[in-house]
């Protein structure tokens, strides 16, 4: 039956994000942004990986990109890659320079107006983005460059890692908007969900 009486139903029409760009070989990881919590959460297992991805970027040669925070997860990551010798850039509002105590010595900290000039600051320069465990703030970022991929913007590698089983109830999420007609299938395959930090080493330049 319609809808409403006398109004027919609308035919199905293919909606244009259903239908994959074709997949880009991805180039060399040598600038790596990665977005995760100001907070170090309550399993001890996340800022231990956090440094251990930190410490590895550093070995290969890569910069890391991040919020230039010095508190939680952020500061154990930059902490950890500063200490081996990597490059590390940071990004962070001019409001939230206090709150989240920017962290000393960077290579490079650029002071911007807006979260939202962060974001395409640091998105702008990456070879790749990593999503550690993070709260509301690493949620937006990862949703807005996933939303972009979605879009066609980039083709750059989309990349979940932490432990415990982290992130599974995001990749429900997203298998519950693709169930519920909201997200096309290849949503999900823009994630890529490492299992361990040595299947992060596995796509980066050897050092």
């Amino acid at each position: 039956m319609p809808d409403f009486p006398g109004v027919p139903p609308s035919p199905p029409v293919a909606h244009p994000h259903d239908a994959p760009p074709a997949a880009a070989a991805p180039g060399p990881i040598r600038r790596l942004l990665v977005f995760c919590g100001s907070r170090a959460g309550a399993d001890p297992r996340h800022a231990a990986t956090a440094a251990a991805v930190g410490a590895l970027l550093a070995a290969r040669g890569v910069t890391l990109v991040y919020g230039g925070g010095a508190l939680g997860l952020m500061g154990a990551l930059a902490r950890a890659a500063r200490s081996a010798g990597g490059r590390v850039e940071g990004v962070i509002p001019a409001f939230l320079r206090d709150l989240e105590v920017a962290l000393d010595g960077l290579d490079r900290l650029d002071v911007v107006d807006s979260l939202h000039t962060r974001k395409a600051r640091m998105f702008e320069t990456a070879d790749a983005v990593l999503a550690l465990p993070g709260g509301i703030g690493t949620l937006d970022e990862l949703i807005e460059v996933l939303s972009w991929r979605n879009l066609r913007l980039h083709d750059r590698p989309l990349l979940l890692l932490g432990d415990g089983g982290f992130w599974e109830p995001f990749l429900a999420l997203l298998a519950h908007l693709e169930a519920s007609g909201f997200a096309g299938a290849h949503v999900r395959a823009h994630v890529c969900h490492l299992p361990s930090v040595a299947a992060l080493e596995a796509l980066l330049p050897p050092g």
